[in-house]
């Protein structure tokens, strides 16, 4: 009987290796059908391109001169019959493709159509093929790393969103918050910035130690399941040194950490997983002490009691749990939101009524000077817990109509404040002192506040900005850190050489000055942004929504000067020319909108549409002398354009001698070394040159800014990482006569200030 079973078990096994093997097989199929099919469809759209071209033009007999007409596309075959010119303008020489067909490739790649350049002289694309063109014969083997760094300067912004209780004040005077996969401090005296690098992905929580000077900061899980796994790190403010790593079997994000108040030896880690998991560690030794199921819903805070050792709160959905830790085992005891007899009830409206339904959401919590638990929730209570057992002490209904959202208590006075962005303080029976402050909607509602003393606050807000709020007799409040609250894509050179422009998805334009660190101001113009540029010589940018619509947005007088609705999808990209006497306006519907522009910027006629891409525009950019346009799109397509008449450029001699006023397109000869193997064409979502210091930044989804040399025209070019944004990074610009370089984030909502280091 027990052979029978070890043969069943031995063919079950085998069974299930083949069954495994044969969906790999299936996996790698599907993989290459799918590439097949791109391939197909590209080409599909190239003829239909060409047809629509041949059949747009009348009948003529060839000429010489008709023949100087060469399609890039053909260009390898035609340019053997034109021996009189330079036969260079395709990169791919043979020296070339056999130099860099080799590099970046991985011989057990499981793709054919990764990224390579082939024989015939085509740049393929995860099997798109793209032409390039190259100036020069002599193009290099390979490039290596430059000698110039980036260092970042200063992050414009504050993870106020989707985090709470992220804002506490260290022993170096300093203040410590975090956004992206940054942890700021931040020193409000002196407006300076320092920074814990050592993250991979998303900051979600931040807890102090009691000592004020070591933090823990835990993360998401990144894309990158080795190096992006959710974990822990401890590290000491002074020095910036990592301390310790907490990474075990946390599961999906580290969703709130607390230190233990009395000596700062243990702390509290809650997982965000599915199972929301809270352990107990000997963090100096990163031995876990314990673990349990904490709830099944989302975990909001975690907090050690101030005097019990062994003590500590949990709180979030529709929740309010206490633990005790017996040396081995946690302890959970619930909650309830029902007043006792011996509960003092207040009601907004001066009743007694101690009825009570159970909140949402308990958003918040802190303790006052006798050891009692203060929690506010989403329905504005505001309640008073014993530290000995979960028993209600004081129950104000009501107090807030927005919710609470966060608490923070002074000696005997309490703090709260909620999503209307009003701040109210109360003193020891709970009974307001009569100073408030109220930040307006503009300021987003309040995310976190914290004492500095007994006037001054540092107040966090949803819209990812640090407000510093005065509760004394002067009532003053002052901007130290703010940004967007929503995806940023728009990024342009400001009025000057050291401000610049972003507009994102929130709607609002804002101008930066990257000397003071500071935002001149933000307007918002209701409507989701997507492009922004400037006027070379004038106080104007011209503003692309996520809709066929774009401004012409005066920067002086911060208002719109002039509306056109154009084409039928958002604006992609816009750009004046270098003289600004044109503007283009790339949109989703494939085409490029091409206007004169008149009257002091103030007019503007459109000359045409630039319709050959089978695509949707990506990217675009002007030759120095203002006539002609480059542009890609979203199929790997790369055309050139004249802006005068808005008709497509085949002349390979005319686009060889060529010189561009920037370097925006990420398709191009001089960027081909910015593209990895196995990369599509979605990858890479901007890049830019410094032309002074030959440098050439590109920036990509996995949030990395990427440094090269320029030009970059080899596969085999080496660069230099530098890490900070978690998510994918938008768009990047040299600023300040290019000593300094800004990035800009999507889901991070981050703009982060790096100034160029020669080494």
């Amino acid at each position: 009987m027990e052979s029978n079973l070890k043969m069943v078990d031995v063919i079950l096994a085998n069974e299930e290796l083949n069954t495994s093997d044969r969906l790999e097989q299936l996996e790698r199929k599907v993989c290459q059908q799918n590439d097949e099919l791109t391939c197909l469809k590209s080409a599909l759209a190239d003829c239909i391109r060409r047809i629509q071209l041949l059949e747009s033009k009348p009948a003529a007999t060839a000429s010489p001169s008709s023949q100087s007409k060469i399609s890039p596309k053909s260009f390898t075959s035609a340019a053997k019959t034109r021996p009189e010119k330079r036969s260079s303008l395709t990169p791919s020489t043979a020296r070339l493709s056999k130099a860099n067909s080799s590099t970046r490739s991985s011989t057990n790649s499981l793709y054919e159509s990764s990224c390579q350049v082939t024989s015939s002289g085509v740049f393929k694309l995860r099997g798109r093929p793209v032409k390039l063109y190259a100036q020069t014969e002599n193009l290099p083997d390979s490039i290596p790393a430059p000698d110039a760094s980036l260092k970042l300067e200063w992050v414009y912004g504050y993870r106020g969103k989707d985090c709470r209780s992220n804002i506490f004040l260290l022993s170096t005077g300093e203040l410590v918050y975090f956004i992206a996969a940054v942890a700021v401090l931040f020193n409000p005296e002196e407006n300076s910035q320092r920074f814990y690098l050592g993250h991979t992905d998303d900051i979600k929580c931040l807890s102090v130690h009691p000592n004020g000077s070591h933090c823990a900061t835990g993360q998401t899980a990144g894309h990158n399941k080795k190096d992006s796994r959710p974990h822990v790190r401890i590290w000491d403010a002074i020095n910036l040194t990592t301390l310790k790593v907490i990474s075990s079997e946390f599961q999906n994000s580290i969703s709130c950490l607390s230190f233990s108040k009395l000596n700062g030896d243990v702390l509290a880690v809650v997982d965000d997983g599915h199972e929301k998991f809270i352990s107990l560690w000997q963090w100096e030794t990163g031995v876990k002490l314990t673990s349990t199921k904490c709830y099944s819903d989302a975990v909001l805070n975690c907090e050690f009691h101030p005097v019990e050792k062994n003590l500590l709160f949990t709180s979030g959905k529709q929740h309010l749990c206490y633990w005790t830790f017996d040396g081995n085992l946690l302890h959970k005891r619930m909650a309830l939101f029902e007043p006792t007899a011996t509960t003092k009830v207040l009601n907004s409206d001066g009743t007694k009524n101690g009825k009570l339904e159970r909140p949402k959401f308990v958003l918040c919590m802190s303790f006052n000077s006798r050891g009692e638990l203060i929690t506010g929730d989403s329905d504005g209570n505001l309640i008073v817990w014993s530290s000995k057992e979960p028993r209600m002490v004081f129950l104000h209904k009501k107090l807030n109509d927005t919710g609470i959202f966060t608490i923070n208590v002074n000696d005997d006075c309490l703090i709260y404040a909620g999503k209307s962005g009003k701040i109210v303080e109360l003193d020891s029976t709970y009974q307001s002192t009569g100073r408030s402050f109220e930040l307006g909607e503009n300021c987003g509602g309040c995310r976190c506040i914290l004492y500095l003393n007994n006037n001054m606050l540092i107040v966090g807000t949803k819209k990812n900005s640090l407000y510093q709020v005065n509760l004394g007799e002067f009532n003053f409040f002052k901007c130290l850190i703010s940004s967007h609250c929503d995806e940023i894509w728009g990024l342009s050179q400001g009025n000057n050489p050291s401000s610049f422009l972003t507009c994102a998805n929130d709607g609002h334009l804002s101008l930066w000055d990257s000397m003071s660190f500071s935002q001149v101001w933000s307007v918002g113009l209701q409507e989701k942004l997507h492009c922004v540029d400037s006027h070379p010589s004038l106080d104007l940018a011209a503003v692309g929504f996520c809709k066929p619509k774009w401004i012409v947005f005066d920067l002086i007088e911060k208002k719109p000067v002039f509306v056109q609705s154009e084409g039928s999808e958002q604006i992609e990209v816009i750009k004046y020319s270098p003289n600004g006497c044109y503007l283009a306006a790339g949109s989703r519907d494939n085409s490029i909108y091409v206007y004169r522009v008149s009257d002091n910027g103030l007019k503007y006629s459109r000359i045409g549409k630039c319709s050959a891409h089978s695509s949707f525009l990506t990217h675009l950019d002007w030759s120095n002398s203002s006539e002609f346009i480059m542009s890609n799109s979203g199929d790997y397509e790369i055309l050139f354009w004249r802006a005068d008449t808005c008709r497509q450029v085949l002349d390979v001699s005319v686009i060889r001698d060529i010189t561009w006023a920037s370097r925006t397109c990420v398709l191009s000869m001089e960027t081909l070394g910015i593209w990895d193997n196995g990369m599509d064409g979605t990858d890479i979502n901007g890049c830019c040159e410094a032309k002074n210091s030959d440098l050439l930044v590109s920036v990509d989804d996995f949030g990395k800014v990427n440094l090269f040399k320029y030009p970059c025209a080899s596969l085999k070019a080496d660069r230099k990482v530098f890490a900070g944004h978690s998510s994918h990074v938008t768009n990047c610009r040299f600023i300040s006569n290019e000593t300094r370089l800004i990035t800009t984030g999507g889901n991070d909502m981050g703009v982060f200030q790096w100034e160029i280091l020669n080494d």
